[in-house]
């Protein structure tokens, strides 16, 4: 299942802060190995850094496996909005007249 991540934090918890920033670079160096070991793909990572949100396209078929990866600091650090997507096609799928 694919799954939106937006993730949203004050500046006082930025990963650019000089107190964040080692513990934010570890996380980011350390997520293709992170994702790989519990079974996400990530489809891609975006930020918008004016507005302190991360976006993340991940997919995986176990939601525990999509908390872990998002461990600290990411859950720490941001509210989260994690959200299940489906194909446009699926969604026309699930509603057709049978």
């Amino acid at each position: 299942m694919l799954f939106l991540v937006t993730l949203v934090h004050p500046p006082d918890l930025c990963l650019a802060r000089k107190e964040y920033y080692d513990i934010g670079k570890q996380w980011f160096d350390d997520m293709k190995e992170s994702a790989r070991k519990l079974n996400v793909k990530v489809h891609g990572s975006y930020v918008c850094p004016i507005e302190h949100t991360f976006y993340l396209l991940i997919e995986s078929d176990n939601f525990k496996a999509v908390s872990g990866f998002l461990g600290p600091p990411m859950l720490t650090h941001h509210s989260a909005k994690i959200t299940p997507l489906i194909t446009v096609d699926d969604a026309y799928e699930t509603i057709k007249p049978k």
